[in-house]
């Protein structure tokens, strides 16, 4: 049993008196990040929805709290889908590479936007940290178990946890992108190398 889980929602007080039509704003409001909120003031965001900016105010004080909400949002249920898709595995390490390779659709082009100013947005990267450490840590009892089950040769888990769970997040940044490959396409490629070269060979 892996025991590995997410926290509390990073912002659940404030979604303790969310109404149902609160939640359902949230959600427009995932959808509209994927096409870029950060270049839209409050105001604007609130006009596209439809709704009142007091109603928009309710959800979060400020556009920078708006935008880490719904990015902890949707990577937490991104997170969520990664680990439902594994759960019917019974082999740690093809568990692991399951699990790596959706967790790197993170990086792909749908999540584009959530991370093109995450510099700009104080108190973005520290949302973005508290996931890839939540991915870290289940890399790292993943290889454990993998190494138990005597498919892959022994490693250190911890440094080999950190190296494949911050793969994705290195090819995202702009000095390191390839124009022949996306972020994804080169976090898969270099996972699967890393992955193949500890593999046991029966």
């Amino acid at each position: 049993m892996l025991n590995v889980d997410y926290k509390k929602n990073l912002n659940v007080k404030r979604q303790e008196i969310f109404t149902k039509r609160h939640h359902e704003i949230v959600q427009d409001l995932e959808k509209m990040l994927e096409k870029g909120i950060p270049d839209l003031t409050m105001s604007q965001i609130a006009s596209n929805l439809k709704i009142s900016l007091r109603t928009l105010y309710e959800i979060a004080p400020s556009k920078d709290e708006l935008i880490i909400m719904i990015t902890d949002s949707i990577l937490r249920k991104h997170g969520k889908h990664a680990l439902e898709s594994v759960s019917d595995i019974k082999s740690p390490l093809k568990k692991l590479e399951k699990y790596l390779f959706t967790v790197n659709q993170v990086v792909g082009p749908k999540f584009n936007t959530f991370f093109k100013d995450i510099e700009k947005i104080k108190g973005l990267e520290e949302i973005v940290d508290y996931h890839a450490n939540f991915i870290t840590n289940f890399t790292e009892e993943l290889l454990n178990q993998s190494i138990e089950t005597n498919e892959i040769q022994y490693i250190d888990s911890k440094a080999f946890s950190i190296l494949l769970g911050g793969i994705g997040r290195e090819f995202i940044k702009e000095k390191n992108r390839l124009s022949e490959s996306s972020p994804e396409e080169s976090a898969n490629s270099i996972t699967s190398i890393i992955l193949n070269g500890i593999k046991l060979r029966n």
